[in-house]
């Protein structure tokens, strides 16, 4: 699993979907959300997998994620473990964790309790998806802190994370189915987010978002969920 096909499924039209389901938000706030969200978390979960005093007990996590049957998206979203996804959270953010859900409420417009929701949702497929990755490296349904840290290395590694950035501070920028801010996040994450979006003034989000991930970004401008739902 690389980068992409990773965020084609955390941000496909089903996870959205579902996400929106459990947790009363709209598609597009959802979207913009976890695209702010989303290095942060994949950020602590490469702390976690390459920390000696955690990666033990991450590995152990990956493994026990992975056993979720995740075939149907927008039903295993619709139903998300939401206790489950705030105790991940609270892993992967760590003593960051209320500064960043603060930071990305503000920067999407989306308010603090149901940011938390929707990270909180997303979790336990982020981890799925991670465990399950790290068993397909090793050919074992077990996994080992090794193959986490190898799955991470190669996830964040070789240009993937600014790729990554690049992509989702695209959307963020935008303004897919969200209200911008003027507040300014001081996470590095987020700054590089929009660092990524001002060096590329004729990026077109739409396109990006329609080519690279498997999702009609229309669908997700403001106005269109009342519609469908």
């Amino acid at each position: 699993m690389d980068i992409k096909s990773l965020t084609n499924t955390l941000l496909g039209e089903e996870s959205l979907e579902g996400v929106s389901r459990a947790t009363g938000a709209s598609t597009g706030d959802v979207l913009n959300v976890l695209a702010a969200a989303l290095p942060s978390l994949l950020s602590g979960a490469s702390a976690q997998a390459n920390t000696a005093s955690t990666s033990a007990g991450f590995a152990n996590a990956l493994q026990s994620h992975a056993a979720s049957d995740t075939s149907n998206l927008l039903g295993f979203l619709s139903n998300a473990d939401l206790k489950d996804g705030n105790a991940i959270i609270s892993h992967l953010l760590g003593s960051q964790q209320q500064t960043t859900t603060q930071q990305i409420s503000q920067q999407t417009g989306v308010s603090k309790k149901q940011t938390g929701l929707i990270l909180a949702c997303i979790a336990p497929l982020l981890m799925s998806l991670l465990g399950k990755s790290s068993q397909n490296q090793t050919n074992s349904t077990n996994v080992t802190t090794s193959a986490a840290s190898s799955l991470m290395s190669g996830l964040l590694g070789g240009g993937q994370s600014s790729m990554l950035t690049s992509l989702l501070g695209g959307i963020l920028g935008g303004g897919l189915g969200g209200q911008q801010t003027q507040a300014q996040p001081q996470t590095q994450t987020i700054t590089q987010q929009q660092t990524a979006t001002q060096q590329t003034s004729s990026f077109n989000p739409l396109s990006l978002l329609s080519s690279l991930l498997d999702v009609n970004p229309n669908k997700f401008m403001p106005g269109n969920d009342e519609e469908e739902k």
